[in-house]
C-alpha cells in the first residue's frame, strides 16, 4: 500500500533569480574540478583524488565558515538525513571519479545532464510537488536522449559510462534531500556535514592506494579541488533551499557548454556526432520542463 505524501507548500521565502545565481556558479566550479580530477587521475589512484576532494572541502568549510557561524556550523536538526546526504553525495563522486577515467569530460557531462530529469520524475513522491503528463514526456524524452549518448547496443559502447549512470541517479537523490531538507538547515552546515561524511568515507581505503604527490603543483591541483568542491556543494545546496527542485535543476545543462570547451583545451577531446545529439535532446526537454515548472510556480504565487 502507497503512501501518499503531503504536497510540499510553496516557501514564500523563495528567492528564484538567488537560486538560478547559486547554481551557475556551482556549474562553474564542478566543470573546472572534474577537468583537475581527470589529470590527477592519470598519476594517482581515484581514491586518493575523491579523499582530497573531501578533506580540503571540509577544511576550506571551516576556515571559512566557522569564524562567522561558530559550533552552529555542527548543529543539525536532522542527523540522519544528512548523513544519508552525504553518502549520496560520496557514492555519486565515487561512481563519476571512476568513471571519467575513461570517459571525455563531455560524454560524461551529459549523462549526468539526466539527474534534472529524475528529480523531475521523482518530485511528485519524495517532494510532492506535481508532475503532469507533459513533464512526464518531456522526462521519457530526455531519458531517450541519454540513450543516444551512452547506445548501450553500439559496438563501440563504453561500460564505463554506467558508472556515470549510477553517479546521476546518486545525484539526483542527493538534489532532492537538500530540497527536501536544506530548508530547515543552515546551507552551511548542510555543507559541511557533507565534506565530513565524504572524509569519513574515504579515509579508511586511503592507505592502501596512497602514492605521495611528487611536485608542489601537484599538491596544489589537490587542495584546488576541495576548494572548488566545498564551494560548488555549498552553492548548491543555497540553490535548492531557494527555489522549486525543477526549477532550478534545469540551469545544470550549462556544465556540458564547460565540459566541452575544457575537454578540448586540456585533453583534446572533440565530442562526437551523437554525443551532441544526445546531450541536445536531453538539454531541450529539460529547459521545458524548467519552463513549465516556472509557470506553475507563477500560478501558485499569484493564487497566494
Amino acid at each position: 500500500m502507497s503512501v501518499k505524501v503531503p504536497p510540499a507548500p510553496m516557501p514564500p521565502t523563495d528567492r528564484i533569480l538567488r537560486a538560478i545565481l547559486a547554481i551557475l556558479l556551482s556549474v562553474a566550479c564542478f566543470s573546472v574540478l572534474n577537468a583537475i580530477s581527470k589529470t590527477l587521475t592519470q598519476n594517482y589512484p581515484v581514491m586518493q583524488v575523491i579523499w582530497a576532494r573531501y578533506l580540503f572541502a571540509f577544511v576550506f568549510m571551516l576556515a571559512l565558515f566557522l569564524p562567522r557561524s561558530g559550533l552552529a556550523l555542527f548543529r543539525w536538526r536532522n542527523v540522519g538525513s544528512q548523513v544519508v546526504r552525504g553518502l549520496l553525495l560520496f557514492f555519486s563522486s565515487f561512481l563519476y571519479f571512476h568513471g571519467l577515467v575513461h570517459l571525455p569530460l563531455a560524454t560524461a557531462a551529459s549523462i549526468s545532464l539526466t539527474s534534472p530529469l529524475i528529480v523531475t520524475a521523482l518530485s511528485s513522491r519524495f517532494l510532492g510537488e506535481p508532475v503532469g503528463l507533459a513533464r512526464w514526456l518531456a522526462v521519457c524524452v530526455g531519458f531517450a536522449g541519454a540513450l543516444i549518448v551512452v547506445r548501450p547496443g553500439d559496438a563501440r559502447f563504453e561500460w564505463h559510462s554506467l558508472l556515470i549512470v549510477g553517479s546521476t541517479l546518486c545525484s539526483a537523490f542527493y538534489q532532492l534531500y537538500s530540497r527536501r531538507y536544506g530548508q530547515a538547515e543552515r546551507p552551511d552546515a548542510s555543507a559541511t556535514m557533507a565534506t565530513i561524511v565524504g572524509t569519513v568515507a574515504a579515509t579508511p581505503i586511503l592507505p592502501f592506494e596512497w602514492v605521495t604527490p611528487a611536485l608542489g603543483w601537484d599538491w596544489f591541483l589537490f587542495v584546488a579541488i576541495g576548494v572548488l568542491a566545498g564551494v560548488g556543494h555549498y552553492f548548491v545546496t543555497i540553490a535548492f533551499s531557494q527555489a522549486p527542485a525543477a526549477t532550478i535543476a534545469p540551469f545544470n545543462y550549462v556544465q556540458l557548454i564547460g565540459a566541452a570547451i575544457l575537454g578540448y583545451l586540456v585533453f583534446g577531446n572533440i565530442p562526437d556526432f551523437w554525443t551532441w545529439v544526445g546531450a541536445a535532446v536531453i538539454v531541450c526537454s529539460g529547459l521545458y520542463l524548467g519552463h513549465a515548472e516556472r509557470r506553475r510556480w507563477q500560478r501558485t504565487t499569484t493564487k497566494k
